[in-house]
């Protein structure tokens, strides 16, 4: 994720007045505030910056807020929301929550709430992106190893030692050690708990 990316806050209002008053609110913190009123227009021209967050409302023309991120989690988009809305019942802030928001403001709602709430959602979505990041760097990492690299791997991660994997492999104590360097500098590790972390983050071992 590049450090010059700006945040960028995604609007879904069908109201005009209100619309135009979240993104003069939003402009001054120097996020970039793209605007729709409705979400299937959100769903047309979205493609995914980093880091975002949505502001919606819950009912719109057409598809709802809560049915909007449903659709967005199915997709494996897993943009943080901030719901402002009138009609924040139980049943619907809790299936907001469910779907990825971070919260589910009245409206009208507090500036100062709403820009913290807003502060929260962007640096979820960096912490998702960092995460994914990691997970797409291990994942590249593993398939540099070779099969007979693995098989130490998945020993080294069981806490096996290296006597007993040269022992259940039947090759030399030396070549469990070279294979288990390579293991090391393949993987960008130095001890079996980055590299734990590593395969975990990867989806090579369950965490």
């Amino acid at each position: 994720m590049s450090e010059t990316q700006v945040d960028t806050v995604y609007i879904v209002e069908d109201d005009d007045s209100t619309r135009e008053a979240l993104g003069e609110l939003i402009r001054p913190t120097g996020a970039r505030v793209e605007a729709y009123r409705s979400a299937e227009d959100f769903l047309k021209a979205y493609e995914p910056r980093n880091p975002s967050c949505l502001l919606l409302d819950q009912r719109l023309p057409g598809i709802s807020g809560c049915e909007l991120l449903r659709q967005l989690r199915s997709e494996g988009v897993p943009v943080p929301a901030v719901f402002v809305t009138a009609y924040a019942t139980t049943p619907m802030t809790v299936d907001a929550m469910r779907m990825g928001a971070v919260n589910v403001l009245d409206k009208p709602c507090c500036e100062n709430e709403l820009r913290d709430a807003i502060g929260l959602a962007l640096s979820e979505h960096r912490k998702q992106l960092r995460r994914s990041a990691n997970r797409r760097e291990a994942a590249s990492r593993l398939e540099q190893l070779s099969p007979s690299e693995r098989d130490v791997l998945t020993r080294v991660l069981d806490g096996v030692p290296n006597k007993q994997i040269a022992r259940e492999l039947s090759v030399c104590i030396r070549t469990v050690e070279a294979r288990r360097s390579r293991i090391y500098k393949a993987m960008g590790v130095q001890s079996v708990a980055e590299l734990t972390r590593a395969c975990v983050s990867a989806g090579f071992v369950d965490a």
